[in-house]
């Protein structure tokens, strides 16, 4: 499985929030600084519970003021 999430960080602190998600390891693909409505995407990818422990873990990041994910969905 494959998720999109979008941050939004506070003010000034977008890299330091990128370069503590680019460590973490298991199943964090891509990190990109982008503009829009987020701050930051993060690629991910592995099992539903895997991708659900890396949202928890962003979530923990100081810095990180929301998320939204978005799961890729197979289609037939």
């Amino acid at each position: 499985m494959n998720a999109l999430t979008l941050i939004t960080a506070s003010a000034g602190e977008v890299d330091s929030v990128a370069r503590k998600l680019r460590s973490i390891k298991n199943g964090v693909k891509e990190v990109l600084v982008v503009t829009g409505r987020a701050d930051i995407a993060v690629f991910s990818e592995g099992s539903i519970n895997d991708i659900n422990n890396i949202i928890l873990k962003i979530g923990k990041i100081k810095d990180v003021l929301t998320t939204e994910t978005m799961f890729e969905v197979e289609v037939s």
